[in-house]
């Protein structure tokens, strides 16, 4: 891969609201510490000051933002997770069966949903917005409706896209809730802002003079993280312009 190629997603942290930073940061230290043997020790001590900085950040706006929708918010995403499995063990079992049209139907239902497979596996925000996205391709295609029916998953389906729906209202109406409450964490916020771009820098600069698999794994799940940050400003600035 050309070294130039290595470059994350340009994101001004600065504009992300505390608790999507809190996210950012801390979704970024999960995807590391597996691989963190991999990354070299420069990458590896800022690793360990953006988990301490991040933290202490977090449980400051955390104590002092906590919503009573964060609970549901938490039950609810756990049914979505739970339907989402039902349904891929539906297409699953189907796509091995030994009639040929259920095999058929489960195998093309397979090839559809493959790129969200792991979905539940995204972060909060990111695994809402593409269930909506995958649905929406899902309704908008006869031949899928026809083929979720006839393998039995389509009650399912329904009952996905109202709960995820229901999720998604409560996830920006519990945002809009804390945001309107007193900033909290300032004062620990630059120490953590300062750490992520410190690790940012030290991985991107690995990446491409020293990459290992590891270290291009870690790249490129931290760029998605960037990427989906960038889009959700992007999209919080082309409301506010419409109001």
């Amino acid at each position: 891969m050309k070294k130039q190629n290595l470059v994350f997603t340009p994101l001004h942290v600065w504009h992300v609201s505390h608790l999507d930073a809190m996210s950012l940061f801390l979704t970024t230290c999960e995807v590391a510490m597996p691989v963190r043997g991999c990354i070299g020790a420069t990458a590896d001590a800022i690793l360990t000051e953006l988990a301490a900085d991040t933290a202490a950040c977090f449980a400051q706006v955390h104590r002092q933002r906590k919503s009573p929708l964060t609970k549901e918010a938490k039950v609810l995403r756990k049914q979505c997770t739970d339907l989402f499995s039902e349904i891929k063990r539906t297409i699953s079992f189907c796509a091995k069966s030994s009639r040929e049209s259920l095999c058929a139907a489960g195998k093309e239902l397979l090839f559809f949903f493959e790129p969200n497979w792991n979905i539940n596996k995204k972060p909060f925000l990111t695994q809402v917005q593409d269930m909506i996205l995958m649905l929406d391709k899902y309704n908008a295609n006869p031949d899928l409706l026809a083929l979720g029916k006839k393998i039995g998953i389509d009650a399912l389906m329904i009952q996905l896209e109202a709960d995820n729906a229901r999720l998604s209202s409560i996830y920006f109406k519990r945002n809009e809730e804390v945001g309107s409450r007193p900033a909290s964490g300032t004062h620990l916020r630059p120490a953590a802002n300062e750490s992520y771009m410190q690790f940012c820098t030290a991985i991107e600069q690995a990446a491409r003079y020293t990459p290992n698999d590891e270290l291009l794994w870690l790249f490129h799940n931290m760029d998605q993280l960037r990427k989906d940050q960038h889009e959700h400003l992007a999209r919080k600035e082309k409301k506010k312009k419409s109001k």
